[in-house]
């Protein structure tokens, strides 16, 4: 008999969660599992009938909460108990909480309601140890990820004319250049940092276009704030994330903090340049990807980091440099087989990682 996993979400609305679960739950894995989501509003009392194994938490970690999981940690006592830190790290306590102290103190009363706690990113485990959140044996540092084999590349006419030119060793007449189109998309809250993006819009030097996908409590005034700025365009939610991406030359992330960041490896999968800020999770991906293997002469994915602070003006010297980079006589090509290993490995990866951590905790409850 498979060994039963419930995964609590408390967020329909969170895409980048709901996705990575979804591909986690119909993956390889499944052979082994039995899998579950349950979308479970913990600021009530909270009632299952749930035989899992398993239960894996995924909602953020709040005062309100607590009580309620505590409760519920009690009437699954035959359970394992996981927390998956999606939304908090370094930079969401430097940019959101006034009182570090008092909410360090919450999530070290959450975390110690289960019996294991996942890190998403590498600078978010060093963050828990260095607070002390939780003991370093609880921590499984697992990543964050998806399956990506639906995200298929084509390349787009500033790649043909990038991988022509370096190819041929000619100049590109004015004729031959096109706008370039950069993309960002997510929900519009404050801390995707949409309102930065299009601030710096107004602040690029070359001719380009921004085209904004999404939906979120901020869509009216971003729409509003982006009223005069001409080289910005809202396209709504997109449902179909490949093929959008297969319509643009970059994608930009300019997040104000970010524990892990699912657009970023989306990105990478459909060879996009990816212009980026560096705050927490992103960071830890900036410096896997952009680092150059000289001995190997590895050409790895083009990535262009924004400074910190994240700031209009940051946001706007990284675009101007992609932009610039673009326009010269031999713009970096894509290397399709680094990102398409990558692409691989890091999906089988990940559900290792995930079949390992269920398989040690199976065997702790059996002892």
């Amino acid at each position: 008999m498979k060994s039963k996993v419930l995964h609590c979400v408390d967020d329909p609305n969170m895409g980048g969660v709901n996705f990575a679960l979804q591909s986690l739950c119909g993956s390889t894995l499944q052979h082994d599992f039995e899998f579950d989501i349950k979308y479970v509003d913990f600021s009530k009392p909270v009632s299952l009938n749930s035989t899992a194994d398993i239960i894996c938490l995924h909602g953020a970690s709040n005062w309100r909460n607590l009580f309620n999981i505590f409760i519920f940690t009690l009437r699954h006592p035959k359970a394992k108990f996981v927390l998956q830190e999606h939304h908090y790290g370094a930079s969401f306590v430097r940019s959101q909480i006034q009182s570090p102290k008092r909410f360090y103190w919450m999530l070290k009363l959450n975390y110690w309601l289960v019996d294991r706690v996942i890190a998403i990113a590498p600078s978010q485990q060093l963050w828990m140890l260095n607070h002390d959140l939780v003991p370093k044996n609880k921590i499984n540092l697992l990543g964050q990820g998806r399956d990506l084999s639906g995200f298929i590349p084509k390349l787009n006419d500033l790649n043909n004319a990038a991988i022509d030119a370096e190819r041929s060793n000619v100049n590109k007449t004015s004729a031959d250049i096109k706008v370039p189109v950069i993309a960002a998309y997510g929900r519009f809250h404050y801390q995707k940092g949409f309102d930065l993006l299009i601030k710096a819009m107004s602040l690029i030097n070359q001719p380009c276009l921004l085209k904004i996908a999404g939906e979120g409590p901020l869509g009216d005034e971003l729409e509003q704030l982006a009223g005069g700025v001409a080289n910005v365009e809202f396209v709504g939610k997109v449902e179909r994330v490949p093929e959008f991406l297969n319509q643009v030359d970059a994608v930009v992330i300019p997040s104000r903090w970010e524990p892990f960041g699912l657009i970023f490896i989306e990105s990478l999968a459909m060879n996009k340049t990816i212009i980026s800020s560096q705050v927490d999770g992103l960071g830890d991906q900036v410096s896997q990807h952009a680092a150059c293997d000289v001995n190997q002469g590895e050409n790895l994915p083009v990535i262009h980091p924004i400074s910190e602070p994240v700031s209009a003006d940051s946001i706007a010297d990284a675009i101007n440099q992609f932009l610039s980079q673009t326009a010269s006589i031999h713009p970096p090509v894509p290397n399709i087989g680094y990102i398409n290993h990558w692409k691989q490995q890091q999906w089988f990866e990940l559900q290792q990682a995930w079949k390992n951590l269920f398989k040690q905790l199976l065997e702790d409850k059996r002892h």
